[in-house]
């Protein structure tokens, strides 16, 4: 479709195409967090107090654990499939030798897309804590009546 696309310049054909598989891993990534953890909202996930005893299970944690971890999973890919384009379009620009020996665009681009990886996965993982905490009033009516604690601990899991 962008190949056929008459209102953009090829130039802006080019570039378009290179962010085309950003949404899909992006929404790839998302359907695999639901789809493999989809029993963990039907039963929950357990939630523990502040001395690390299990209060119950939460349906509402589990909502907020497969969130965080889809969230995680969108922005993970993001610096890997956004950055090498924009880096390379402007280096292929700038840098007339890319443009003379077209075998240097491969070990150049290789080392842009490990640059980004090693600082997306960090980035990536640090959004939100392993162990995240959730107010207890967000939580199932049960279980706030099964603890004193005001903050619950659940784990939010990779």
């Amino acid at each position: 479709m962008v190949q056929r696309a008459d209102r953009f310049s090829p130039t802006t054909r080019r570039l378009v195409q290179r962010f085309i598989p950003f949404p899909a891993v992006a929404s790839a990534n998302v359907f695999n967090v639901v789809l493999m953890r989809h029993s963990e909202l039907a039963e929950g996930i357990s939630v523990m107090d502040d001395q690390g005893t299990v209060v119950g299970t939460s349906k509402m944690a589990a909502k907020r654990a497969l969130f965080e971890t889809a969230l995680t999973r969108v922005v993970l890919p993001m610096p890997i499939l956004l950055l090498p384009p924009i880096v390379m379009a402007m280096l292929e620009r700038s840098i007339p030798v890319l443009r003379r020996r077209p075998g240097l665009v491969l070990p150049v681009h290789s080392l842009v897309v490990l640059t980004a990886f090693s600082l997306a996965l960090p980035l990536a993982i640090s959004l939100f804590p392993q162990m995240s905490q959730v107010h207890v009033s967000l939580l199932e009516p049960e279980i706030a009546m099964a603890t004193r604690c005001e903050m619950l601990t659940y784990n939010k899991g990779l």
